[in-house]
């Protein structure tokens, strides 16, 4: 009977696949909580190529529905580099022109992190254009004067921030930039599919799709056929052997 368990959880391990590998913890949570609203069952487990990272499985079944529904919330969230892992390992001999890059990546990443905090936004692009003094003027205004663009992809549910509320938080953040010089583009998010996922079958504590739950009962039954007929054989057997020994004596 142990063989047979062996088997049923081997066909329920086969039946799932992986769809997210290398995850935070953080990461991983947010998916599963996703692909669980959704109506799929899904699993966490560590990565065994990274034991620090995570890996997200699924039923083989349900695999193309669950990378819809993360494709249409934008997950799992690419990383933001912010202040703290641009400027991680410091250059030996930074230039003007490499330290000014790396500020603006680091400032625009921090901008994208808050911005996808607001519910509705699957995802945040800034684009940083900082003032440059002109050394020839003499009331000191910029060459080029401070500017930002903004891409957000959005869910139509909840509302999602405002143009001037976006202009007003990324001028907030810009030393010299005004509301009217950040432009606000904002397109629409993949809808999250409406079918329901098909619901998973149950054999003991295992779940399964439907499919694979038919050819795991037929193994269990035949593997329960086979057990029935080897006792009765063996029971045949020690019978007999206990008639010969009562015609010994």
């Amino acid at each position: 009977m142990r063989a047979l368990w062996t088997v049923a959880v081997a066909l329920a391990i086969g039946c799932s696949t992986p769809i997210q590998h290398g995850l935070d913890e953080t990461a991983a949570n947010e998916v599963l909580t996703a692909l669980e609203r959704g109506g799929i069952e899904a699993c966490k487990a560590r990565d065994e190529v990274n034991s620090e990272a995570f890996v997200i499985s699924v039923p083989k079944v349900h695999a193309v529905r669950a990378l819809q529904i993360l494709q249409s919330l934008g997950l799992p969230r690419g990383r933001r580099a912010g202040f703290g892992e641009v400027y991680k390992q410091a250059s030996l001999v930074p230039t003007p022109t490499e330290e000014r890059a790396r500020y603006l990546e680091a400032l625009a990443g921090e901008i994208e992190r808050t911005l996808e905090t607001a519910d509705g936004v699957v995802t945040a692009r800034v684009h940083l254009v900082l003032p440059e003094p002109d050394p020839l003027t003499v009331d000191g205004k910029p060459r080029v004067a401070a500017q930002a663009a903004v891409l957000l992809k959005v869910r139509p549910a909840p509302a999602p921030l405002r143009e001037a509320d976006v202009q007003k938080l990324v001028a907030g953040s810009v030393a010299g930039l005004s509301p009217e010089a950040v432009a606000v583009v904002v397109t629409p998010a993949t809808e999250v599919p409406s079918q329901r996922a098909p619901a998973l079958a149950s054999v003991g504590p295992l779940k399964m799709d439907p499919a694979s739950r038919k050819l795991l009962v037929g193994i269990l039954l035949a593997g329960l056929a086979i057990i029935a007929t080897l006792a009765i054989l063996l029971f045949l057997t020690a019978r007999r052997l206990a008639g010969l020994e009562r015609k010994k004596s």
